[in-house]
Order: structure tokens, then C-alpha cells, then sequence
């Protein structure tokens, strides 16, 4: 009987000096997490004419990551993130026929743009499927690797001021009208455009975190890492608008975004990507 309760005591004290160890340590089956970052963060294509240049977003979001052992488990949760990519067109002309129906006769609309610059900005929810790797003890080296997939929700083209000259030739007529604004032809300014975007589907990121791991107190650690996220496939869904479209009466022209649009009969872009490279912190609420 003494030695039963000998052993007992022994047991209850190495499971408790396990439990203070795992504390001490930030060693728990379970974590909870929130976590924000930023820097690269754009939408990668390459215009058929005209300049792309990067932009910068950001990433937010929740997660959870059960550990199989203290050095590796596995993690998702949920976030969102901004991506932004910006395109120039400084002189730009095109042309298109248009079958005008029973009241209009057909017609060749042509329009030239001057200074025309757009900035794409796309918001995705995204869930996140890791594989986490840390070493150390109480500031760990980490590795969190795997991939994402991504719901675009909103997106949208916002243009600064430019200028758009159109006009259109009538071949039964053989004549050519550009300064008939009752018809939608002539010069018209616009000085600031944002045009909803319907032409994302599901993106598929490899992804890749790293850096270090730093308990802030018993129950707590904090991440400081970067993070790379690669866009794995084409997320345009099609472009197929014409990207100045002539409304025939008062009205300015209709614009759409140069990422769903065509110039001289064929895609702006043929391929878009996202990408974004960053900071990233993490706080952990270990459970």
C-alpha cells in the first residue's frame, strides 16, 4: 500500500513537471492564432500593349494548428488579402465593327485614349493547408509550407483622369462622324472611373512562411516571419469586351477594365497570376 502510494505521488509529480515543461516550452496539441502581413502583393500579366506595373496589399485573417509532435503539425484556418497591379496606356488607338440592327446601319467605332492608367485591386478569401516545422526552445526557427485556395469577392478597375476621342465611320454613307456628341461621338474627359470586375475564378497559391517563433509568456508566442504566396494558375475567367463600347445617343462612352477586354480582336492579357511577398505576424493562443 505504501508503495502504491509512493508511486502514485511519483506519477503526479513527473506528469506535472511534463505539464510545466510543455508550458514553459509553447508545446500544446492545439493553437490558435491571428495574423496579419504585407508588402508585394499584385497581380502578375503581361499586356499586349502598354506597361504593368506591381502594387502592394495586404493579408489578415485566423488560424488553428494541431501538432503532431512538438517540432511539426498542421495548420489552415481563413484570411483575406488585397492584391493591386496597375496598367498604363499613354497613346492608344483601336478600332471595331459594329452591326447596327434594324434602326442603324453597320459601322466601324474606332476611339483613341490619352494618359490612361488603371489600377486593379482584388480582394480573395482564401483558406490556407500548411505543413509547420519549428525547432528550438523557447525562440524557435519555423516553417510553415503548403498551399491556398482562394475566392475572389471583390474586384474591381479604378482609372485616374484621362481622355477618350471617338468616332465612327458609316461605309453605306462613306463618311466619317466624330463630333456628333448626340450619337456618342467626339472628345469626352473622365476624371475618375471605377468599373466592377466579373472575370476571377478559384486561385491555387503555393505557399511559404518562415522565421522565428518567440513565447511572449506561458500560454502566448509571437511569429515574425516572411511569407510567399504563388499563384499556381490562370485566374482570368475570360475577356472578351471591347474596352471603349459607343452608346449612340448623349452618353459617354462605356469603359470596361483592360483585364477583361480586347484589343485589335484578341486579349489584352492571355494570362493572370497573383503573387504577393511580405512580413507576417502571428499571435498564438495556445490551447
Amino acid at each position: 500500500m505504501k508503495r502504491l502510494s509512493l508511486l502514485l505521488a511519483v506519477a503526479i509529480i513527473t506528469v506535472g513537471s511534463i505539464t510545466a515543461q510543455q508550458n514553459i516550452f509553447g508545446y500544446r496539441r492545439h493553437e490558435l492564432s491571428v495574423f496579419a502581413g504585407g508588402g508585394l502583393s499584385t497581380l502578375q500579366y503581361d499586356p499586349a500593349t502598354g506597361a504593368r506595373k506591381n502594387g502592394v496589399g495586404f493579408m489578415a485573417g485566423g488560424g488553428y494548428t494541431y501538432f503532431f509532435t512538438p517540432a511539426a503539425g498542421f495548420g489552415t484556418g481563413l484570411e483575406i488579402a488585397m492584391y493591386q497591379a496597375n496598367a498604363s496606356l499613354k497613346d492608344f488607338t483601336d478600332s471595331y465593327d459594329v452591326s447596327g440592327g434594324a434602326t442603324v446601319d453597320n459601322y466601324t467605332y474606332s476611339y483613341a485614349l490619352k494618359n490612361y492608367s488603371e489600377t486593379q485591386r482584388v480582394f480573395a478569401l482564401s483558406v490556407p493547408l500548411m505543413l509547420h516545422f519549428e525547432s528550438g526552445m523557447r525562440n524557435k526557427f519555423f516553417v510553415r509550407l503548403g498551399g491556398k485556395v482562394g475566392i475572389p469577392f471583390i474586384t474591381t478597375g479604378i482609372a485616374k483622369k484621362y481622355e477618350v476621342a471617338t468616332k465612327g465611320y458609316f461605309p453605306h454613307e462613306g463618311r466619317t462622324y466624330d463630333d456628333l456628341p448626340q450619337f456618342g461621338f467626339g472628345t469626352y474627359e473622365y476624371s475618375r472611373k471605377r468599373t466592377s470586375i466579373d472575370n476571377f475564378k478559384l486561385s491555387y497559391m503555393a505557399s511559404l512562411e518562415t522565421g522565428l517563433k518567440r513565447a511572449v509568456d506561458r500560454n502566448n508566442d509571437l511569429y515574425i516571419g516572411l511569407y510567399v504566396d504563388y499563384g499556381l494558375n490562370n485566374i482570368q475567367n475570360k475577356n472578351d469586351k471591347n474596352f471603349v463600347r459607343g452608346t449612340l445617343s448623349e452618353d459617354k462612352p462605356k469603359m470596361s477594365s483592360i483585364i477583361e477586354s480586347q484589343y485589335k480582336n484578341a486579349p489584352f492579357t492571355d494570362k493572370i497570376t497573383p503573387l504577393a511577398v511580405g512580413l507576417k505576424l502571428r499571435f498564438t493562443f495556445l490551447r
